[in-house]
Order: structure tokens, then C-alpha cells, then sequence
């Protein structure tokens, strides 16, 4: 099997089990709307924003580096059951003695929002470990399937509370902690792991080659987390917590873009990482980060261009602020594929020190000018701050990378780029109908266009396939 098939059959593998449940969340957003006010939904949002900040802090990034150890022996048991091993106990330790502290914390304050945390936190410290063994064993039906489950439990978890038992923001951080556990579970079932976590195949020199790799994703992590959430914190303290539930809105529909994003690069940093040292890497990577940049480039201004007709009907009213946040959001959305794609470069390498230094600098820039821009612009500063953070970040990793592998974006995919994105802005702003159909048929017309080749090969294929069924 060639490189590029590989490639689009473990995306497909893991598109598949995903993309249903992903769209069912976003459409799911009316709900929320509907159940949960500003506030409610601003508090959900911050509580799952601070998990995310810790959980790095908890685990020691561990798990990150257990998946690209993995890929090295996945025909070793005994090394995998070494690495797996060191990372669960070690994670285990750490998850319970947060969790000592937060019951602490509540028995002090008495506020069982602190409870709520830990179960969010303990929660996606199961999911992420599981998922991250699974994901280095190279099982990507059972990272698919867990992925799944996560969501569906999460999706029927939420109707029930919020709908049946109306336990508004509680019910949302419960729904979060029992789509993360039922991961957890079904992969541990699925995948066997029993017989690769032992106390007895718990590993010194394993727990310091982890480390030595983890440590500089911890600032990587918590850059990350300046970059997606910061601008909620600094918004909760100029704004209010209903400032965080109008940005919890606008980025939903980002959010689920870019989702499509992460799906993609869980096999293509697998794909880099086991053949960076092939004599057509460059090749390869060059043309798979090119293809893939036109494919969201075409989705993020198709998203623009459609939301006029989309958010009336998706969202209540009472966020209806909102509506003016979103093409900014998924500009930086935009920004971020790129950083992804040119991330497994680093990934590929073992260069975790410089993921980091790319990612501390976004994020410096990223709460530098929101914290100047705040005072002038009030919650359009949380939009535009994260574009810039990663609109900054793209351009650092796409020169400096180049010390690795040079790898070029077509200058005309950037002039089209250009010209894609103003007239979509343009026209969502204007507010006139006539025009936005317009704009929207135009993009329509130019995604084809640029995206004619990879569209070709889908159509072969699909052909092929078709034929190949008829014949049998």
C-alpha cells in the first residue's frame, strides 16, 4: 500500500466513526441555547477550560509521548507493556492526588463546583490516556470506535440531563465525565490492555525517556491553552461570565471545523512519523500539507459564506451577539490547520523543545494583544487575539521549519487564498441577501475549482469501486 492511500485510508477509518457524532454535537447547539443561559453555558465552558489547563500539568504530558514511543516497538510487548505501564501508574498517582486537593478545597468553600472540576478533569485524563495507547498500538478502528463512543454517551448524556432531569450546567459537566469514562472503558475492553499494565513492568529508565520528551510539551500544552482559552479568562474578568457564553457560541461552529482537522491529523502525524526518513518524504509531505490546506481553505470560507442563512436557525436568539465573532474565529481556525500540518515535522523528529518555543510564542502574542486590544474593542479583541496568535504561529513554523525539511506552500493556493477570505468577510458583514448568495455560489464554484484534482481521484475511485461491486 503506497504512502498516500495509507494516509486516506486511516483518515477514513477515523472520518468515519467521528464525523456523525460530531455533527450531531453541532446540532445539538439549539438545545444548549434554548436550556442554558449565558451564564450557565459561560460557567460549563470555563470548567472544561480549566480541566483542559491542568490536565497536562496532571498526567505530565506522559501520555502524549507514550503514543510516539509506541509506533517504535508496537511488535515488542514487553517495551510496550514498559511504557504503558510507567505512564498509567504514574498519571493514576498524580489524577488522585489532585483529586485530594480539590475534595480539600470543597470541604473548605464548601462549592461543589469543585467536585464538578475533578470529575471533568479525572474524566479526560481516562479518555486521553486510553486513547493515546490505543492510537500508538496502531489501532485505528479501536481509536475510532472510542472516539465514538465518547460522543454518543456525551450527546445522550446531555439530552437526558438537560431535558428530562433539568439539571442544567451540572448536567452538561456530568454528561462530559460519563462520555469520557465509557472511552476509557471500551477501549480497556477492546484493545486488552490488562496484559500490558503491570506494577511490575513499571520502569525507571522508560519513566525518564517519557519525560525527557513530555516535559517541553507542558509549556507546549499550556501555550495551546493560552492560544484556545485564555481570551475566556481575561473576557470572564473585563466582561463576565456571559461573555464567555457568546464566545462558547461563536466558537462552536469553529470548533467543529476544526475538529475535522484533528481528525485528519491523527493519522497524518502517524504517516510522518513512520516515513520521515523515506528518500520521497519531502515529496510526500510537501504535496499531502499543500492538498490538504486548499481542501479547509475551501471549508472555512464555505462555512463563512453559508452562516448567514445557517445561525438563524441554529442559535437562540440571546446569543445573537455572537453571530459577528464567528468568520474571525474560524480565520484562526484556518491558521491552525496550517500549524498542524507543519507540526508533524517537529513530531517526526523528536523536536518537542521547539514545538514548545512555537507554541510559548503564539501565545505571548496572543494574550499580549488581547490584553491591549480588550479596552477598545471589548469581546471582539477575544476573536481577533486568537487569529493573531495563530496567524503569528503559522508563519514562525512554516519558515522554521525549513532548518528540518523544505516544505512550500503553492503561492498561487496563497493568492487564491487571499482573495477567498476577503470577499467572504466582505460579503457576511454586509448584511445583504442578494449579495451573500452570491458570494456563496462563487466559493462554491472556486472550491471546485482548486480542489479539481484530489476531486478527480474521489470520482475515479469511487467509480472503480462501483464497478468492481457490479462485476461480483
Amino acid at each position: 500500500m503506497t504512502k498516500e492511500k495509507e494516509l486516506i485510508k486511516n483518515t477514513a477509518i477515523i472520518t468515519f466513526g467521528k464525523i456523525c457524532t460530531q455533527l450531531v454535537g453541532f446540532f445539538l447547539l439549539p438545545l444548549y441555547t434554548a436550556v442554558l443561559s449565558t451564564v450557565e453555558y459561560g460557567t460549563v465552558d470555563l470548567v472544561l477550560t480549566y480541566s483542559s489547563l491542568l490536565l497536562p500539568f496532571v498526567t505530565l504530558a506522559l501520555e502524549q509521548a507514550l503514543f510516539r514511543f509506541l509506533i517504535d516497538v508496537r511488535t515488542d510487548e514487553q517495551a510496550c507493556s514498559k511504557y504503558i505501564s510507567t505512564t498509567v501508574f504514574t498519571s493514576l498517582f498524580l489524577t488522585l492526588s489532585v483529586f485530594a486537593v480539590l475534595f480539600v478545597i470543597y470541604c473548605i468553600t464548601d462549592n461543589n463546583l469543585f467536585l464538578y472540576f475533578g470529575l471533568v478533569l479525572g474524566g479526560a485524563i481516562v479518555s486521553s490516556v486510553s486513547l493515546q495507547i490505543n492510537r500508538g498500538l496502531g489501532d485505528n478502528i479501536g481509536f475510532t470506535l472510542g472516539s465514538t463512543i465518547l460522543a454518543i454517551v456525551n450527546i445522550l448524556c446531555n439530552v437526558l440531563f438537560l431535558v428530562i432531569f433539568k439539571l442544567g450546567a451540572s448536567g452538561m459537566m456530568l454528561a462530559s465525565f460519563a462520555g469520557n469514562i465509557s472511552c476509557g472503558v471500551v477501549l480497556y475492553i477492546r484493545c486488552n490492555f490488562k496484559p500490558y499494565i503491570h506494577l511490575s513492568c513499571i520502569d525507571r529508565k522508560a519513566f525518564h525517556e517519557l519525560a525527557r520528551y513530555s516535559m517541553p510539551l507542558i509549556p507546549n500544552q499550556l501555550s495551546w491553552w493560552a492560544l484556545n482559552a485564555s481570551d475566556k479568562v481575561i473576557v470572564q474578568f473585563f466582561i463576565g461570565v456571559a461573555g464567555n457564553g457568546l464566545i462558547a457560541v461563536a466558537n462552536k461552529f469553529s470548533s467543529v471545523y476544526i475538529q475535522f482537522s484533528n481528525i485528519f491529523n491523527v493519522s497524518w502525524t502517524e504517516s510522518a512519523v513512520l516515513h520521515i526518513h523515506d528518500s520521497d518524504s519531502e515529496q510526500f509531505i510537501s504535496q499531502t500539507i499543500n492538498t490538504v490546506y486548499k481542501l479547509f481553505l475551501s471549508a472555512c470560507c464555505g462555512i463563512i459564506a453559508s452562516m448567514p442563512f445557517v445561525f438563524p436557525i441554529m442559535v437562540n436568539s440571546q446569543y445573537y451577539e455572537a453571530y459577528n465573532l464567528i468568520p474571525i474565529f474560524l480565520l484562526a481556525s484556518l491558521f491552525n490547520v496550517v500549524v498542524s500540518l507543519y507540526g508533524v515535522i517537529y513530531v517526526a523528529h523528536k523536536k518537542t523543545v521547539e514545538i514548545a518555543k512555537t507554541a510559548v510564542y503564539a501565545a505571548m502574542l496572543n494574550i499580549l494583544s488581547h490584553l491591549i486590544l480588550i479596552g477598545f474593542i471589548r469581546i471582539y479583541a477575544a476573536a481577533i487575539s486568537t487569529a493573531i496568535g495563530y496567524g503569528g504561529m503559522a508563519i514562525y513554523r512554516y519558515f522554521h521549519s525549513r532548518k528540518y525539511m523544505i516544505i512550500k506552500l503553492n503561492p498561487f493556493t496563497l493568492f487564491i487564498s487571499a482573495i477567498m477570505l476577503i470577499i467572504s468577510f466582505i460579503s457576511y458583514y454586509s448584511g445583504t441577501m442578494i449579495f451573500q448568495i452570491a458570494t456563496l455560489l462563487f466559493i462554491i464554484i472556486l472550491c471546485i475549482i482548486i480542489n479539481k484534482d484530489i476531486l478527480q481521484k474521489i470520482v475515479i475511485a469511487v467509480m472503480k469501486k462501483s464497478g468492481a461491486n457490479s462485476n461480483e
